[in-house]
């Protein structure tokens, strides 16, 4: 078994230390995790969970400009496994949302993904971002590397604070990165700050997907190539970030935009209007709502805007780990070449283990399942993942159960009334749990089964 590193808090509904805090939100039983599966039509051939899921929703302090601020992320955790094992950490970065509360912290379509990755014997991170999740003071600065760079890895401390109640165990020699969208831009710069900044943490693989790496050189020159773009929210979503953070960009909006977008839009990015929404309330062709030769102007050299994307560019490092680059051919929102160029960049720079992997012509959307699933699986291939309950490792010591063997219930000496327990069966699996010294047993099949509470296991064997 793994040496336990360190662990994070949660008890009852709410507890935490003075920087963060853990609240429950949301669990799953093994079964629940499998049906789920199901459900994704993912394969049990290539998809087998052996846990089930706890949810919470961690907050946290990071850095940002001048303050230390809070903000929030889902945290996953397997309940099934071994007591005393660590477990990998899975970090995933969501895409892009624009309601704040449709974030990972709040169980959306993503955060729900954080239950079949976690179910794979890894604990799951999904941090939710400055200005998204329980962080209603700032705008969300949109693919803004040095925030989601710092959401990540302050997450990550967050969950090895040692003076944290233990919830889980977890493995910083074990942590694997990934994410799609803008979650894969996130992925990237998190995995950066991690390697320069960050060595009491192994990242072990990198898995990005469908990222902007090159921002200032493909994703932006690509998006104005055409006369129109899937998403024009997107690029209102990245003035307004950029100059909340930069403050530089520009004097008004109508430098940008036309009106009366340049007026409406800053209305639309309040936390609570959906991209769709805010899609519908501008015109399809760029020209209609865009300045008149509006790219050129932006990344001409010395331009506010350019220097800006250079700075949010995360292709041109050298990561150490093993690095797979998902990226789909017919993606109509993030152009498949930033995948290649990142691919050569980081080649270049000395970078040991990248590729980029094409998985197929799909779009945008197409291709997430793809990417998301196939880093979890590529995962799970290179991790050590904590077992289930061995009997062998338990206490076969006499007289703490009365009686052993036993046929109805048994009482279990040790345990008070408010005490907890959970029993594992001979698959290593927990089949039942409850509290108090009683614990009935004529519904369990005749076998040897693990009973814990807290440190304490003990065998105990059913005969009918």
């Amino acid at each position: 078994m793994m040496k336990h590193l360190a662990s994070f808090a949660l008890a009852a509904i709410m507890v935490g230390t003075a920087s963060a805090q853990y609240l429950e939100i949301g669990n799953r039983s093994l079964s629940e995790v499998e049906n789920l599966a199901v459900a994704y039509g993912l394969p049990s051939a290539l998809f087998s969970p052996i846990s089930g899921v706890q949810a919470y929703r961690l907050t946290y302090p990071m850095p940002f400009g001048e303050d230390t601020i809070s903000v929030s992320g889902a945290v996953f955790v397997p309940t099934d496994l071994a007591m005393g094992c660590a477990n990998p950490v899975h970090l995933y970065a969501h895409g892009t949302v624009f309601e704040r509360e449709n974030t990972p912290s709040f169980l959306n379509y993503e955060g729900e993904l954080g239950f079949l990755m976690a179910g794979l014997g890894f604990t799951v991170l999904m941090p939710d971002y400055v200005g998204l999740g329980t962080d209603d003071l700032h705008l969300h600065p949109y693919v803004h590397a040095a925030s989601e760079a710092d959401a990540g890895v302050f997450m990550l401390d967050a969950l090895f604070d040692e003076s944290g109640m233990s919830v889980g165990q977890h493995d910083a020699s074990q942590i694997f990165l990934s994410g799609y969208s803008q979650g894969g831009h996130a992925a990237a710069a998190i995995h950066r700050k991690l390697e320069a900044e960050r060595p009491q943490y192994t990242v072990v693989a990198a898995a990005p997907g469908s990222g902007p790496y090159d921002i200032s050189g493909t994703q932006f020159p690509w998006t104005f190539a055409d006369a129109s773009y899937s998403n024009p929210a997107y690029l209102a979503y990245v003035a307004l970030g950029w100059q909340s953070v930069y403050g530089n960009l520009y004097g008004d909006l109508n430098e940008y935009f036309l009106e009366p977008y340049a007026s409406e839009l800053p209305g639309l990015f309040d936390g609570m209007t959906s991209g769709a929404e805010i899609n519908a309330a501008l015109p399809v062709l760029t020209e209609d709502f865009a300045q008149p030769n509006l790219l050129n102007t932006l990344l001409e050299p010395g331009n506010p805007f350019l220097e800006a994307a250079q700075d949010n560019d995360v292709h041109d490092w050298a990561p150490q780990a093993p690095t797979r680059l998902y990226y789909c051919t017919e993606d109509e929102q993030v152009y498949y070449d930033n995948a290649l160029v990142a691919e050569a960049a980081m080649q270049a720079a000395g970078a040991p283990d990248v590729t980029a992997i094409n998985l197929g012509a799909y779009d945008h959307s197409g291709c997430a399942g793809q990417a998301i699933f196939g880093a979890a699986l590529w995962f799970s291939q290179l991790a050590t993942v904590c077992e289930l309950w061995n009997v062998a490792d338990a206490d076969a010591a006499a007289g703490q159960f009365a009686p052993n063997p036993a046929v109805d219930a048994v009482r279990w000496t040790r345990l008070g009334s408010a005490d907890a327990w959970q029993a594992y069966g001979p698959s290593g699996r927990k089949v039942a749990e409850g509290q108090g010294p009683i614990i009935h047993v004529a519904d369990w099949p005749a076998g040897v089964y693990v009973v814990r509470s807290g440190a304490a296991a003990q065998r105990l064997v059913v005969s009918h």
